[in-house]
């Protein structure tokens, strides 16, 4: 029995043991939450107005307004009778200044929130029809005379050249009874910086994208080898292992590109359970074919198609984040050149590692083999999972089960 052999034999017990530790990793959601004895003031800042939401738990709103008796003056259901006395809380107790000129929030809208408490959720106008200031000055003291270890916090929500969206975590700035008047400082957000932070986010998608990593990994595993009738054959010339590993994420980039766009713009909108499912696919497709020569020359062509639904997944990403809003086109290049890169470093980082060791037996018998097999069977979790969990069909099997098992 040679070494390769025993490798094989020691291999599955291992493999699997990762495989499920990783697959746990990945299939863990992070939980966010707001927490007890604060109260937030989000920001969402355009080229030309600046939108927001204050956030305040329910029963401090009704110590304020009832002067710290313990009785409760608003419920949940009676909210819309008391908006304006609550308006008027707010209002005094949040100032905003611009170039020292009081800018008052004109409210739009009241939600409410369940997470450790009943918080209220007043939508506001700050500006509109204006530029955006270079500083903002705001004075807060929401709470703070009933509770003086309250904290106020203002977080940026959305800012396109701060490169900030969906931000519910980073506060920008955090109030106390001892620290009431603060200025929030815009005048280091530009055009670049938001261009350079959209390449950025581009390199991270491509990066923590894991689907998207492994589709490019089962495409460059077999590029420094060649498929001969029943064994593979280590490349003579590494220029030509690299120009195939060219090639196909070219195509893969002009693919994804062509899609994104097309979604960006509204011009086709595809179901995102077909989109992540095919993704999935995708990486078993390319695995399988490590396997068996089942695309041969054609590759190229499957390389393509599937591009094309990465690029799908890629503008559900970006719409989520609320990136394609301000500044399309410069979002779209932007993010594209961030992925492009984040292809190129993972082929810098993967292929010259894999030509090095294409001479060993190990090899075509272990890398390429278990590689793919481990490929596949992640894909197909991640299938299972995208195409039907919390699904119709999904459903639909589990009534027929309940109904056959009562």
């Amino acid at each position: 029995m040679d070494l390769a052999e025993t490798n094989l034999r020691s291999v599955p017990l291992s493999f699997i043991l990762t495989f499920f530790c990783v697959l746990t990793f990945l299939l863990q959601s992070p939980v966010y939450g707001h927490n007890l004895g604060q109260s937030y003031t989000y920001l969402k800042i355009y080229d030309d107005k600046i939108t927001g939401r204050f956030e305040i738990i329910l029963d401090d709103l009704n110590r304020a307004l009832s002067k710290g008796t313990t009785e409760p003056l608003i419920t949940e259901d009676s909210l819309s009778e008391h908006l304006d006395q609550i308006h008027d809380y707010v209002s005094n107790h949040v100032r905003f200044s611009i170039d020292g000129k009081q800018i008052s929030p004109q409210f739009t809208g009241v939600d409410t929130l369940h997470a450790k408490a009943l918080f209220v959720l007043l939508d506001f106008k700050l500006l509109e029809n204006h530029t955006t200031p270079d500083f903002i000055d705001i004075d807060y003291s929401i709470i703070f005379d009933l509770d003086p270890t309250h904290t106020g916090m203002v977080l940026i929500e959305q800012y396109w050249r701060g490169n900030i969206f969906n931000n519910e975590r980073r506060p920008s700035l955090v109030f106390s009874s001892s620290n009431q008047n603060q200025r929030l400082d815009l005048s280091n957000y530009t055009m670049f910086s938001g261009f350079t932070g959209i390449v950025k986010l581009g390199v991270k998608h491509i990066w923590l994208g894991i689907d998207h990593v492994l589709f490019l990994i089962a495409l460059i595993l077999p590029a420094a080898m060649i498929r001969r009738e029943h064994y593979w054959e280590p490349v003579t010339e590494f220029k030509s292992a690299l120009l195939y590993v060219v090639k196909i994420v070219t195509l893969f980039t002009i693919a994804h590109t062509m899609t994104l766009s097309l979604a960006a713009f509204k011009v086709v909108d595809l179901p995102a359970r077909l989109v992540e499912s095919v993704i999935a696919i995708s990486i078993a497709a390319a695995a399988l074919d490590i396997l068996f020569p089942v695309f041969k020359k054609k590759i190229a062509w499957v390389v393509f198609i599937f591009g094309l639904f990465h690029g799908f997944g890629f503008a559900s990403v970006l719409a989520h984040l609320g990136v394609l809003g301000e500044h399309m086109a410069l979002s779209l290049f932007g993010f594209n050149l961030g992925v492009e890169i984040g292809q190129i470093a993972v082929i810098l980082v993967i292929f010259p590692v894999l030509y090095m060791i294409r001479n060993y037996a190990f090899f075509p018998k272990i890398i390429l083999r278990f590689g793919a097999v481990a490929l596949i069977m992640l894909s197909a979790v991640w299938f299972v999972e995208r195409a039907f969990l919390d699904s119709p069909v999904q459903k639909y099997v589990l009534a027929s089960l309940s109904q056959l098992f009562s």
